[in-house]
């Protein structure tokens, strides 16, 4: 019986070509998204299955319990756990801290790079599958290992080891070894694992109570499940006992290795780790792009159920059964579903080779059981397509059919086919707008100058004496004026603390060592007091600019106000010399954090260089290098052209390629769909054509008699989707506290621009019926 529905539904496809090539190509389109977003999916339970010791590895689970008796689940633990328990329990073998550090930039001869750094220990090598590929692993304070990706970005194919980089906070990190390539599937995602010993250094005062470490164990083979329970009470116990939190419960609780993702518990702190919402949407996502080119089918077979009625009825005279017309209309959405599976397969492997993300996993580790999965979802696919069409299509009675008394399926006064059309113009205008939204901000802060200025900037990092070069530089003929900051905008800042009073609360604010020519460079409003007063001296100012939001949060009145007040800048006493309009110096999707800005000569480290004119930034190197030599023999002469460095940081090019590519091949199916319509509606009003145009009428009345109904469908996509649209763009900029608005007149073009596409196709179609010969038209059968 299969082997006769395959034949059949083989015919079917081959008889009625052009439909079949656009069914197969429309899904073959959508499938790569899907099968991408099922990639996701599988990886996912698929994550840290690399390590030494699965079985015997755990991650500590912290339980706390409110007063209340609300218990909240955290994937981290306090910092001193590992070490405790390792000393108290022999079924210990090996205990290991891991901390996780957040919003990193490293620079290396002017180059910076964000950089996803974890602090671990010597002991996490050993329990843990990441090998060195050179040097040795990192244990003194300020010393790291990169991944083998990151090594490369910043030092090419030069040998990493003993070099160091720059961080703005801990100063020089050393490089002691570089990772071999691993796999990404792991919760332990990092670029950098940096020495613990760097973390105690820099947040000795805070180890007793912090609480966001990470701890994992190892116990001896045979060890009891109760013994290490028992030895976890026991542990929580004594915390509770001596904690200073009364209203705050602790307990603990082992999490094998294998079941760390996904996550089903929603742990808090626990990232890069997918939780069930994750797999949700991945499978949602790729749901929906596939029933988008779905619809295409169940459009052209719903539109081509009366020119199968005649089949359905003989067959159904013939003795053929409900269900055996069921499985016949199923089996055939199936196999154009197994054709689109191939297309799809083919063109996942091409972007795989044009599209590099680092968020993206294109291949997993068991490659059969992702097929089964690929399989099973393409024939879910086919079967939710073909259903809708083989129930009406096997509903019909074999004396209507014979008689001619079936009408195309419908559902009120709208055809299931038109509202099928509706949905995917409305849909791929959204997205678009969706995609084109993001663009712009993106756009935005690649190319920002309305918050700080970028143009005719070049950064030159000096680590010894910037005066010797910055004497020299100031009286080049193209050289308008030298700033000196600690770090350009743009990257991550320094961390200082500031207080209204001696007695008052500090509050955590954002540094900037910068002078008065910095600021002028910038273009940074002032909206009251002064700049920073002009030094060449060698001590620090004790006058400093602060941001809007830093006199919100220390209290100090208005921004005239503030103008000479005193403020305790790291326990020292400093005076506002002015106030800037709050600006976005690092991350644009948040608001404002307090700044402060001062004069302090010992850390300056970059010359922020203004010139004239815009000159070739090739040009400007050639012409300063000698200078730099002549002071700095030993050292490379670091140099970057400013506003070509953001625009490269703040533009994800390769996202924006996929989502482009995303949204270009949800547009063709849209518009495959229509070019399907309205073909099989010229093809079935053929006769009608050629009676209208016998009887006189022109070829326009009959393009605007068949594209009436599309015109009108088009109208109503537009209405529904402008407005959705709008509102989209809004929510997009509004998710990014620094943005450039809604560009309604971009909104309107791209929508008219979809509209102007769809309404061609229309024209072109019934144009081409227009225009047959009548004699032909009515001599078709």
């Amino acid at each position: 019986m299969l082997k006769n529905y395959l034949k059949i539904a083989w015919r079917n496809l081959w008889k009625h070509k052009m439909f079949s090539l656009i069914n197969i190509v429309g899904l073959g389109i959508a499938i790569p998204f899907a099968l991408l977003s099922l990639i996701q999916v599988v990886v996912v339970f698929e994550n840290d299955n690399f390590h030494p010791y699965p079985e015997r590895t755990y991650r500590i689970i912290t339980d706390i319990t409110e007063k209340e008796g609300a218990l909240t689940s955290y994937a981290s633990s306090p910092f001193t756990l590992a070490e405790n328990i390792k000393k108290t329990y022999p079924f210990i073998e090996q205990a290991t801290t891991v901390c996780r550090g957040y919003g990193w930039q490293l620079e290396n001869n002017g180059k910076r790079i964000s950089v996803n750094p974890i602090y671990v220990e010597p002991q996490f090598f050993q329990m843990f599958a990441f090998p060195l590929d050179n040097g040795t692993f990192s244990e003194a304070p300020n010393t790291m290992v990169l991944s083998d990706e990151m090594a490369k970005r910043f030092f090419r194919n030069a040998n990493p080891i003993g070099k160091t980089l720059t961080h703005p906070d801990y100063g020089l990190l050393t490089v002691t070894g570089v990772l071999k390539p691993y796999k990404r599937g792991t919760h332990f995602r990092s670029d950098a694992m940096v020495s613990i010993a760097t973390y105690k250094k820099f947040s000795k005062e805070k180890l007793d109570n912090d609480r966001t470490a990470y701890t994992y164990v190892l116990v001896r083979p045979g060890t009891a499940d109760a013994t290490f329970a028992s030895a976890l009470n026991t542990t929580a116990n004594d915390i509770n006992r001596n904690s200073p939190l009364e209203n705050k419960k602790f307990s603990f609780r082992r999490q094998p290795l294998t079941d760390i993702s996904p996550d089903f518990e929603n742990l808090q702190d626990n990232p890069y780790t997918e939780d069930y919402i994750d797999i949700l949407v991945n499978l949602f996502m790729a749901i929906g792009i596939v029933l988008l080119a779905g619809f295409n089918y169940t459009n052209l077979t719903l539109a081509r159920s009366l020119s199968r009625a005649k089949e359905v009825g003989v067959r159904k005279v013939t003795g053929a059964l409900r269900h055996q017309i069921l499985a016949q209309f199923i089996c055939e959405a199936v196999v154009v579903a197994l054709f689109g599976l191939t297309l799809g397969f083919t063109l996942l492997k091409l972007m795989q080779q044009f599209l590099h993300m680092p968020w993206i996993i294109w291949e997993a580790d068991n490659n059969l059981i992702l097929w089964l999965v690929f399989v099973t979802f393409t024939f879910f696919t086919g079967i939710i397509a073909g259903a809708a069409p083989a129930y009406l299509l096997s509903n019909f009675q074999p004396v209507n059919v014979l008689k001619g008394n079936v009408n195309p399926a419908s559902f009120g006064k709208v055809s299931l086919k038109k509202g099928l059309i509706l949905i995917q113009l409305v849909v791929t205008c959204c997205f678009l707008i969706f995609i084109t939204s993001f663009y712009r901000q993106f756009k935005y802060m690649a190319t920002d100058n309305e918050n700080f200025n970028r143009k005719n900037i070049y950064n030159i990092t000096v680590t010894g004496n910037y005066k010797l070069i910055q004497n020299e530089l100031v009286q080049q003929k193209e050289v308008e004026r030298i700033g000196l900051v600690s770090t350009p905008f743009g990257g991550t800042s320094a961390n200082c603390t500031v207080k209204k009073t001696e007695v008052s609360e500090a509050v955590n604010a954002s540094y900037y060592a910068a002078n008065a020519a910095f600021i002028t460079n910038m273009n940074l409003k002032l909206i009251a007091g002064n700049n920073i007063p002009e030094s060449t001296a060698d001590s620090v100012s004790n006058f400093v600019l602060l941001n809007e939001q830093a006199l919100y949060t220390l209290g100090l009145g208005s921004p005239y106000e503030s103008i000479g007040k005193q403020i305790v800048l790291n326990d020292k006493q400093v005076i506002v010399a002015g106030v800037i309009k709050n600006f976005c110096y690092y991350i644009y999707q948040f608001g404002a954090n307090p700044l402060v800005m001062q004069y302090n000569p010992s850390q300056f480290q970059v010359l922020s260089v203004k010139v004239k004119d815009q000159m070739a930034a090739s040009a400007l190197k050639a012409a300063w290098l000698p200078i730099w030599k002549r002071h700095f023999r030993y050292q490379e002469f670091t140099f970057s052209d400013y506003e070509k460095e953001l625009y490269e940081r703040y533009n994800p090019s390769a996202d924006m390629g996929f989502m482009g590519f995303a949204s270009l091949s949800i547009f063709i199916i849209s518009i495959l769909g229509l070019i399907g319509m309205v073909t099989y509606d010229t093809e079935k009003r053929i006769k009608e054509i050629g009676i209208r145009k016998v009887l006189g009428a022109s070829v326009t009345n009959v393009v605007r008699e068949l594209s009436s109904g599309y015109l009108n469908l088009l109208f109503i996509a537009a209405c529904i989707s402008t407005p959705l649209g709008l509102i989209i763009a809004y929510q997009v900029s509004q998710s990014f506290v620094f943005n450039n608005g809604v560009n309604m007149r971009l909104t309107i073009v791209l929508f008219g621009m979809v509209f102007l596409i769809a309404l061609l196709v229309v024209v072109v179609q019934t144009a081409q019926a227009a225009f047959a010969n009548p004699v032909k038209s009515l001599r078709t059968e």
